[in-house]
């Protein structure tokens, strides 16, 4: 996956491609009119902006027809999430769960991960989709995190550092062990050490940040979270030299984590970098001066 996604740019692109970017549905596979109808409506769609008023009218004409054809509800619902309108996204969202669970269960979870933070329901979605799918619960909606990451993070977020621990295993240890590390996302390994500094576990935390360097070496927050394990263990020398190539990689030739639609978890921001070297900040009193 990292191979695919490695200049972090092409993540950015799907994200905020402004057509319906989804595969045509074979509408002779249906028997009755009203799906054939709705189907080819649905279709349609992919001819016009996402969320323009065309493209919702048709996906309402094809609920209208058929009201039982999910994919219509699932695509309506859409730019109503991406527009922040959580209540009619949920609206539209919830009728496409009810009529395809399988299809659909995990995609709610994910957005109400990433989207409205509501993490315990989220992790009831995914969990859900986990037994649906066979315990096989399959990639993120942006495609940038295996579920049971996503899984951990909400347990992690809710505190629960033992049932997190279990799922980044999951999503990180076991995927390794049996498709190798092309096939972890981009954060996994960063997103476990930052549980391991909440936990204080400082040799865990470093050695995930070290296999994130394996991942990917340009991200600012890899070397900012660096950082802060080795001031907590007393190497201040060396979390200088972590706080400065974080700052180059931020300002420079690096990436740091970033969406276009929410803050990320545990995304840092070039004032969370500098604020750390700061005379004024406690945490910077052990680090040795610039030269």
């Amino acid at each position: 996956m990292y191979s695919t996604l490695k200049t972090a740019g092409l993540a950015l692109l799907l994200s905020a491609a402004s057509l319906c970017s989804r595969g045509q549905t074979n509408c002779l596979l249906f028997k009755d009119s009203s799906h054939i109808k709705a189907c080819r409506l649905y279709n349609a769609t992919d001819s016009f902006p996402q969320g323009s008023r065309i493209c919702q009218q048709y996906l309402d004409s094809a609920i209208r027809i058929c009201p039982d054809y999910a994919e219509a509800w699932h695509e309506i619902s859409v730019p109503y999430l991406k527009r922040g309108d959580y209540r009619s996204w949920r609206k539209y969202m919830d009728r496409a769960v009810e009529l395809k669970p399988l299809a659909y269960t995990a995609t709610r979870g994910w957005c109400r991960f990433k989207f409205l933070r509501d993490y315990e329901g989220a992790l009831i979605d995914l969990q859900k989709a986990d037994t649906l799918s066979g315990f096989q619960p399959g990639q993120s909606g942006d495609g940038s995190y295996n579920l049971y990451v996503v899984m951990a993070l909400c347990e992690r977020e809710l505190g629960n550092y033992t049932a997190a621990a279990r799922y980044f295993a999951l999503g990180i240890d076991s995927v390794r062990a049996r498709k190798g590390k092309t096939w972890l996302g981009l954060f996994d390994y960063l997103h476990r050490a930052v549980m391991e500094i909440k936990l204080k576990n400082y040799d865990k935390a470093l050695s995930d940040l070290d296999l994130q360097s394996e991942i990917f070496d340009r991200y600012a927050e890899t070397e900012y979270y660096r950082s802060i394990v080795l001031i907590a263990t007393g190497h201040p020398q060396q979390a200088r030299v972590s706080l400065e190539r974080a700052r180059q990689l931020f300002i420079t030739d690096g990436y740091h984590l970033s969406d276009p639609y929410c803050e990320m978890l545990d995304e840092v921001h070039l004032g969370d970098i500098e604020m750390l070297t700061s005379p004024n900040n406690p945490a910077s009193s052990n680090l040795p001066s610039k030269r």
